[in-house]
């Protein structure tokens, strides 16, 4: 998009968002309501939900970062939440297992988290497009009347950030971070030194 002369990129808008998004979701039989919900949120929110500051951020890797067994099988290093890749999960296993630096790594979390400029708004515009579409078709374990039961549920609590589905758990035992690619460019750049 042109205007006054400087180029804008328009990443991650809501249509684009859940374009992207919902092919993954079809696929995968474990994702739940909760899991396209929380997409969303790290799509459009980024991840400062997580990371009130670098102690607490670092406690909670640590933690973590002792029970990380191998990569699942194809488990990738990195999954793009957006189709521009402009922000998405770096799954730890394989950051691990590839000799990633833990200090680093919340290092590229907090300042990614602090960096991000996503809004409630654009949380709303992006779920919203998501019931939407589901209102004119379901997709995989997605439905509207789903959507509009976790929607009455959040929308009393003011859409907070919410934890995966016992399924999608139990299916995938998720372990990552949310980054923006810029910080995820840098802390893997840094992994090559």
């Amino acid at each position: 998009m042109k205007f006054f002369g400087l180029i804008f990129i328009l990443t991650c808008l809501p249509s684009a968002l859940i374009d992207f998004a919902l092919p993954v979701w079809k696929k995968e039989s474990a994702v739940q309501m909760e899991d396209a919900y929380k997409w969303i949120y790290q799509a459009t929110r980024g991840g400062e939900h997580a990371a009130p500051d670098r102690e607490m951020a670092s406690n909670w890797l640590d933690e973590e970062w002792k029970t990380l067994a191998r990569p699942n099988g194809g488990e990738p290093l990195w999954q793009p939440l957006c189709r521009d890749g402009s922000i998405g999960r770096l799954n730890l296993r394989p950051y691990k297992y590839e000799g990633g630096d833990p200090d680093d790594l919340v290092d590229a979390f907090v300042a990614g988290a602090d960096g991000f400029k996503g809004t409630a708004t654009d949380f709303l515009e992006a779920w919203n497009e998501l019931g939407k579409r589901l209102e004119k078709r379901s997709a995989g374990g997605l439905d509207h009347k789903k959507w509009k039961a976790l929607d009455a549920e959040m929308k009393k609590q003011g859409y907070p950030a919410v934890h995966h589905s016992q399924k999608y758990g139990e299916a995938f035992h998720p372990a990552y971070r949310i980054l923006p690619a810029a910080q995820m460019n840098k802390l893997l750049e840094k992994a090559k030194q």
